[in-house]
């Protein structure tokens, strides 16, 4: 099992007083239903279906569109079997956030190996009164600096 923060994943609570920290976690080929999210998926060429699409870009013609997508190449991707949003302060070092993320991926796997909801709980957060220019720019630091960083662990 592994667990990873995707960069497209982490920035500041919309109210700016907390991090908010997404993990994916993956399984390795020897885990329990690891076929279930290592799939082929069509490699979808530049500019997308060449179709007739409508207003909203639904194809207007959906057995053309079935027949297309089937008639794209096709690779292995594996996708994670839970993803899981925790919310941090600032100041907090980035061991100390793999280690949340640890915690909940090895809760997760014991939860789906058993095939059992994977209704992760955090824990209770106590969220600042109030949000000050110094903490709004320390919360983009965090983000910007998780944005760039690699975190990532296997188990």
């Amino acid at each position: 099992m592994s667990s990873g923060i995707p960069k497209s994943s982490t920035e500041a609570m919309p109210d700016g007083r907390m991090v908010q920290v997404r993990f994916s976690f993956y399984l390795k080929p020897t885990d329990a239903r690891y076929d279930e999210h290592h799939i082929q998926v069509p490699i979808i060429p530049p500019g997308g279906y060449p179709g007739e699409v409508d207003t909203e870009g639904s194809p207007t013609d959906q057995e053309h569109y079935d027949n297309w997508l089937e008639s794209l190449p096709r690779i292995w991707q594996t996708n994670p079997f839970h993803n899981h949003f925790i919310y941090v302060e600032p100041d907090t070092t980035d061991d100390e956030i793999m280690d949340v993320g640890e915690a909940f991926l090895q809760e997760a796997y014991i939860k789906w190996a058993r095939e059992e909801k994977l209704d992760l709980k955090n824990p209770p957060i106590k969220y600042p009164e109030s949000v000050n220019e110094e903490r709004r720019q320390a919360i983009e630091t965090k983000v910007k600096h998780l944005k760039e960083t690699i975190l990532e662990r296997i188990l």
